[in-house]
């Protein structure tokens, strides 16, 4: 028969044993050492000076001294006055006490227990810092946490990616922001499984502030809309906005901030109802540089629901751009309205224009020669009635008759002359160069495989453009032909009140 037991070699009392409470009592001892294993330290390398009956320490030192020589990698137990050491076995479990941790032996030693978890399979609950319960099995409390990607010399990729998975399209897939409690804005996949932005003010619920469309990336501001009207554009506003001007409720707006305090400079907003003599559009609105803060918003340019345009003006557009105030070109004498080829039809003025004609900016105005007044006067007698080819082309008989003369005549009549023409204002010729028409292009949205990734990006609407030939035309600086003209008339009358006499 063994004398002791074989896991905690325990000492056994044998058949006729004389004084068997000595040997019962030792293996109360020893069961009352590590049961329930609690140990004050593990870092000291030689016995404490002051030690308390039944005190347990893990001697972890490599070589201990004093009363724990030999006891590396043991329990060490004060009993009786003495110190004595416990062999573990693999599998012992010792609570630290001075550091709130469980250590277990293994065939390596003494190691923390939290070192040899490695997995923990389908937990119900779980709680950081705070209680988990049933509506919500997993819980932390804490200030700061970290996610961080296993790199390539670890065995990972370098990479992280959080996957968080719904069972389907009409369920919900989101992450919810709260303060003290109470729901404040949403992230996710809301009953769709395009991505969506909610908030929501102190009292009432959520409202969708924005979405962007999983098939088209398209993002559309305060929430779904109906089919785009221009093709698939990038971002949409689908909020009624205001018209007044001031409140741009829900437009685009630009702020200026000083002291804490921000103001609205400019704003963007769209347009509805008929008040203001717009069916629908756009407005763009600024304020004054008065240097103050207060005050509304002045629209500064709208943009009707036919394409018109007005410049300072609110009022109900009937031209394609309408201004309420000067129009000056950015630069002086440096740029032209209209083009050769794009011409105006019509110019309506109160007055006529304006041509400077100061002293200062001319050289001294030299005599016109005879062969330049007899080409005036050879002028004059070209003019005569005439009616242009369109017009006749859709009136017909119905088309009016104008007054004036050809270029090409006035080529001719001044080369007879031995004039250059084309040295002289009142002579114009311009070309522009051919344009090659386009098909009308229409609007296609993007198209993406099963897992998103564009294969095709979004092509926008573009209008047939039919092209123009090259050519060039033929005009008059019609001031400077007449003043031409009139210095004709004036050599003419001084003949004939030379060969009438006195």
């Amino acid at each position: 028969m063994p004398e002791t037991t074989p896991i905690l070699a325990l000492p056994l009392i044998a058949a006729g044993q004389a004084q068997k409470h000595v040997t019962h009592n030792e293996a109360l001892i020893q069961l009352d050492a590590v049961v329930q294993l609690a140990c004050r330290d593990k870092d000291l390398a030689a016995p404490p000076a002051a030690p308390a009956e039944g005190d347990r320490y893990l001697v972890l030192s490599p070589a201990p001294t004093g009363a724990w020589a030999g006891l590396s990698g043991q329990v060490a137990q004060f009993q009786d006055g003495r110190w004595r050491g416990l062999a573990p076995k693999p599998g012992w479990l010792a609570w630290i006490l001075d550091e709130d941790e469980l250590y277990i032996f293994t065939a390596a030693g003494w190691v923390r227990f939290r070192s040899t978890l490695r997995q923990l399979q389908t937990l119900t609950r779980l709680g950081l810092g705070t209680t988990a319960d049933a509506a919500n099995p997993f819980a932390a409390k804490l200030n700061t946490a970290l996610w961080t990607a296993l790199t390539t010399a670890e065995g990972g990729t370098g990479d992280l990616r959080c996957t968080l998975n719904k069972q389907g399209p009409g369920n919900v897939l989101s992450l919810l922001f709260q303060s003290a409690f109470t729901g404040r804005a949403e992230i996710g996949l809301s009953g769709s499984d395009d991505l969506t932005i909610k908030v929501a003010p102190d009292t009432g619920g959520f409202r969708e502030a924005l979405r962007i469309d999983r098939a088209t990336g398209r993002v559309d501001v305060a929430g779904p809309a109906p089919a785009p009207l221009l093709g698939a554009p990038a971002l949409r506003l689908t909020q009624d906005l205001a018209t007044d001007g001031s409140l741009l409720a829900g437009g685009l707006t630009m702020q200026a901030s000083s002291g804490g305090l921000a103001w609205t400079v400019a704003g963007l907003a769209g347009t509805g109802g008929t008040a203001s003599g717009f069916p629908g559009g756009l407005a763009v609105f600024v304020k004054p540089a008065d240097g103050a803060r207060p005050g509304a918003l002045r629209e500064a340019a709208r943009f009707g629901p036919e394409g018109n345009l007005g410049l300072g003006t609110s009022a109900p557009l009937t031209t394609r751009l309408g201004v309420a105030g000067i129009i000056a070109h950015a630069a002086d004498n440096t740029w032209s309205l209209g083009t050769p080829a794009l011409r105006a039809s019509v110019l309506y003025a109160g007055t006529g224009a304006i041509s400077t004609s100061d002293a200062r900016e001319k050289t001294p105005v030299a005599p016109l020669s005879e062969a330049e007044i007899a080409a005036g006067r050879a002028l004059a007698r070209e003019i005569g009635t005439f009616r242009f080819h369109d017009a006749v082309a859709r009136k017909g008989d119905g088309a009016r008759r104008h007054v004036g003369l050809t270029v090409q005549r006035a080529v001719a009549i001044l080369e007879a002359e031995g004039l250059d023409p084309f040295v002289y204002g009142f002579v114009c010729r311009d070309s522009w160069p051919a344009v090659a028409p386009q098909e009308a292009v229409p609007a296609t949205e993007a198209v993406r495989d099963a897992d998103g990734a564009t294969i095709a990006p979004a092509v926008p609407a573009r209008a047939a453009c039919p092209g123009r030939a090259a050519g060039e035309r033929y005009g008059f600086r019609t001031d400077q032909l007449l003043l031409f003209l009139a210095r004709g008339f004036e050599a003419r009358l001084t003949a004939l009140e030379a060969a009438a006499g006195p």
